[in-house]
């Protein structure tokens, strides 16, 4: 375990916060990057939601660690009484204060919440476990509250890719920089900060909510007439899921958010219209005349334009995204059928999650 050796600023005022669960093959990667920053918080809070694996213990080593052998400005806090309050070493300098709380049986709102009740910064940044930070993440992140009138501020999400099933998602989930629009920019809680006020006023992340909960906080805090600005400086790489199951299970139960949160109705109604279309496509083509499966083809091409210009494109990021010659061929039949199961896994989830609701 090695944590670089590097004094820094610490950001006075500025809490990290993260939950963590079953996150013992991602959680020293993730701890690593956040420790290798250009400038730290004042303070991290760690929220483990009943981890049945090591990763409570692990992450309570890697900080005892960082702060006997790497950063002696390191005060340790596990579960003490002390809410992390902002503590000064002799000379004024200012401390990082770490504090790990075990709240077993929360889903990722609560143990966000948790974390922030406890948290004593007056700006609140979020990220989550199975991702890494990009050195200047917190720098970034934090930087647009020079202006008084900025409230949350979210950064830009980049894929991590160590296989080629993670290429493939990779280019059919995840916008180029230049695809997104700030005006409609809404951010994941991988990678997002705002004023702990902000939080009080919109009563948090929902706790009802096990997916989905941070689109629901992002329409709560524009609901409250608060704007989110898009620093795409703020660079977050999250890593792709590995398998077909673990995407099906992950885009079943973004959708099942959408769902139990009554968010982006349009998007699912399209999804659902789409399939209705294809269907009487078939048939038309059964009973009247094959010739009109040849409308599918304008269709599919629609379909599959933007993944695979981003395949095209392909510039990788940090070199972990790119493909070789053979993949990028063998790409071309994966990306619809990658595509394919997304909007079923979506439709199931959606569909599961109407039922849940009610």
């Amino acid at each position: 375990m090695e944590v670089e050796n590097l004094k820094r600023a610490v950001l006075p005022n500025m809490s990290f916060i993260t939950t963590v669960y079953n996150e013992e093959g991602n959680i020293i990667e993730f701890l690593k990057s956040l420790m290798e920053q250009t400038c730290l918080p004042s303070e991290i809070i760690v929220v483990d939601g009943g981890s049945k694996d090591d990763t409570f213990s692990i992450t309570s080593k890697f900080f005892k660690y960082a702060a006997n052998l790497k950063y002696r400005d390191l005060k340790i806090m596990l579960n003490g009484n002390d809410k992390g309050r902002v503590k000064k070493q002799k000379g004024g300098k200012l401390a990082v204060n770490v504090r790990l709380i075990r709240k077993a049986g929360a889903n990722i709102s609560q143990g966000r919440n948790e974390a922030i009740k406890n948290a004593s910064g007056r700006i609140i940044c979020v990220s989550d476990a199975g991702c890494i930070l990009d050195r200047n993440w917190l720098k970034e992140i934090t930087a647009s509250y020079r202006d008084s009138t900025c409230s949350v501020v979210g950064g830009l999400n980049m894929p991590l890719c160590r296989s080629f099933i993670q290429k493939c998602l990779a280019v059919c989930i995840m916008p180029a920089e230049k695809e997104m629009r700030a005006i409609r920019y809404m951010p994941s809680s991988r990678n997002i900060s705002f004023k702990r006020e902000i939080w009080t006023k919109t009563g948090g992340y929902p706790e009802d909510m096990e997916y989905g909960e941070d689109m629901r906080f992002n329409f709560n805090i524009k609901a409250a007439g608060h704007k989110i600005k898009f620093n795409p400086r703020a660079v977050v790489y999250w890593k792709m899921r590995e398998n077909f199951v673990q995407i099906f299970k992950q885009f079943f139960r973004y959708a099942k958010g959408d769902a139990v949160g009554g968010m982006y109705p349009l998007r699912h109604i399209i999804r659902f219209t789409a399939l209705l279309t294809f269907l009487i496509i078939l048939f038309s083509a059964f009973f009247f005349s094959k010739w009109i499966l040849t409308v599918l083809i304008p269709l599919f091409i629609i379909y599959v334009f933007r993944s695979y210009a981003r395949l095209i494109r392909n510039p990788g990021v940090k070199g972990n995204c790119i493909f070789n010659k053979f993949e990028k061929l063998l790409s071309i039949p994966v990306i619809p059928f990658l595509l394919l199961q997304i909007d079923f896994s979506k439709m199931c989830g959606y569909v599961y999650g109407a039922f849940y609701k009610i």
